[in-house]
């Protein structure tokens, strides 16, 4: 075979390689603010969603057990949203929890859930049952151990995927522990 065969068509596929890259990167830069507003909005409308009586949110940190966690305390004192996660099945699952001044659960709403469809995935549902599921945590206190049914708690987990709910759990737990550390305990 010769060099010609060869360096022909590799110098053409190194060309188209090399235009589609370039197209990529530029599509990326003009689409990266436009994705990072909406995500923004998203984020502002979930916590808005699982703390309800908030007017608005201010960002702050806290550390614990050597790890930086963000969170947001409502402007007009309502409460705050922690955001937390937990491996599930399919990965990190991402919950935004809701809880008031008084250390009460308000709403927990999952951001990311890449958990298998029609089981796993059915925690981050908007349907009565996703919605219902979710509502197990609603009314929780601070001090409360969440747990699984299956691990001796009075969680029902999901059948099927027992390990999205314990992530599920996990990250509700967290979430008031967090909460624990920045107020000391409920009001």
């Amino acid at each position: 075979m010769s060099a010609k065969k060869i360096i022909g068509p590799t110098a053409i596929l190194t060309v188209i390689v090399l235009v589609v890259t370039a197209l990529l990167v530029l599509v990326n830069g003009m689409t990266a603010d436009k994705i990072a507003a909406l995500k923004a909005a998203n984020d502002e409308a979930s916590k808005k969603e699982v703390l309800a009586d908030a007017d608005g949110f201010e960002e702050k940190t806290i550390e614990l057990d050597g790890t930086t966690y963000t969170y947001a305390e409502a402007t007009n004192g309502a409460g705050y949203v922690f955001t937390t996660s937990y491996k599930g099945y399919g990965g990190a699952v991402e919950c935004m929890t809701g809880i008031t001044t008084d250390g009460t659960v308000t709403g927990v709403k999952l951001t990311d859930c890449n958990e298998t469809p029609g089981l796993g995935a059915k925690a981050a549902g908007t349907d009565d049952f996703g919605v219902s599921w979710r509502g197990q945590f609603v009314g929780r206190a601070a001090g409360e151990e969440l747990k699984v049914s299956k691990d001796g708690g009075d969680i029902n987990a999901i059948a099927g995927a027992t390990i999205t709910s314990r992530a599920v759990t996990n990250s509700v737990d967290k979430a008031l522990e967090i909460y624990n550390a920045v107020t000391g305990g409920a009001n």
